[in-house]
């Protein structure tokens, strides 16, 4: 997968790690698994639209599953 580092200024291949986040909304705390995308050349973390996505879903589902009924 490629992608534009900001840091190396061009596109580079990127890895995808899993991590643990935690997000406070409305008061309560939701946690849920993110994807973060690191840099093949510098090992810098860069953003990628598809994974800001795929990270508000989760979090999405993750905040409607712990929501009271």
């Amino acid at each position: 997968m490629m992608g534009f580092c900001e840091k190396c200024h061009d596109m580079v291949n990127y890895s995808i790690r899993e991590i643990k986040k935690s997000k406070n909304i409305k008061g309560k705390e939701i946690s849920y698994i993110a994807k973060e995308a690191y840099c093949e050349e510098c090992e810098c973390e860069m953003f990628v639209a598809e994974i800001r996505d795929y990270n508000l879903k989760m979090l999405d589902q993750a905040y409607r599953e712990q929501k009271p009924s």
